[in-house]
């Protein structure tokens, strides 16, 4: 039930963000939907026989991606006005980021899944993976701006 009420409140949270307002029928059915998906997600994660583990130290670096958004929308939006106005092509790049790939525990795989998800989100790069042996995260860079 615990789990639930996390899922719901975030739910709702993102539906009154989304909506924009507080209406009293707006906020009825946002609290339902976000009911349904709570039922949902929880379901999910039980037949997938897994469970979400976060530790809130994990969130401290996602308090660094709306800067890396911003910065990588700049990039790419540079690379697209390049493109266009003078034809040239940017260069883009595989690349790898040293990450700490951890246990096989629920809290690990929770935080790799969250690890990947977080470093997709800006426009400019999108994870791939991580490989366990070398303990890097492979990245593809739309507009290559260094690395391995």
């Amino acid at each position: 039930m615990g789990a639930w009420l996390v899922w719901w409140v975030l739910l709702t949270s993102l539906w009154i963000m989304l909506d924009d307002s507080v209406a009293t029928d707006e906020l009825l059915a946002g609290a339902g939907a976000a009911a349904l998906a709570a039922l949902v997600a929880e379901l999910a994660t039980y037949r997938a026989a897994t469970r979400f583990r976060m530790r809130i130290r994990w969130l401290v670096p996602a308090l660094r991606l709306p800067g890396q958004v911003v910065l990588e929308l700049v990039i790419v939006y540079a690379a697209l006005w390049r493109r266009l106005a003078y034809g040239e092509q940017p260069d883009s790049a595989f690349v790898t980021e040293p990450v700490r790939y951890g246990d096989d525990t629920p809290a690990g795989v929770t935080r790799r899944v969250l690890l990947i998800g977080g470093r997709s989100v800006a426009p400019n790069a999108f994870a791939l993976g991580i490989d366990p042996d070398t303990e890097t995260m492979v990245l593809h860079q739309l507009v290559a701006k260094g690395g391995d």
